[in-house]
């Protein structure tokens, strides 16, 4: 079993959403816990460190963008969002992360 480790931006968005969609998103996160390599596909150039997850809600496509750590057991969860543009955030985050200065 892995651990599950959210972003600060993952945490932050969930306050936003309604208990529904936040039980549904926890489901689907400890679901991951057990099997993060089944349960997601992993993403195209320039995101191939990511893997994706999808949950349907409500008609919506929501996405968990995550990162597994086999060596230590970790999931880590870069975001989570509606499919509508979510690639794009991911991107720019990466972007963001791959600029700064070290």
């Amino acid at each position: 079993m892995y651990q599950v480790l959210l972003s600060r931006s993952s945490m932050k968005a969930q306050k936003k959403w309604d208990k529904p969609l936040r039980l549904k998103l926890k489901a689907a996160l400890e679901r991951l816990a057990f099997d993060p390599i089944a349960l997601g596909e992993q993403l195209r150039q320039p995101l191939t460190m990511l893997r994706s997850h999808h949950v349907r809600y409500q008609g919506l496509e929501w996405r968990i963008a995550y990162q597994i750590n086999d060596d230590n057991k970790v999931v880590y969860v870069v975001l989570i969002g509606p499919h509508e543009n979510f690639y794009n955030r991911v991107k720019k985050l990466f972007d963001v992360v791959c600029d700064s200065p070290t």
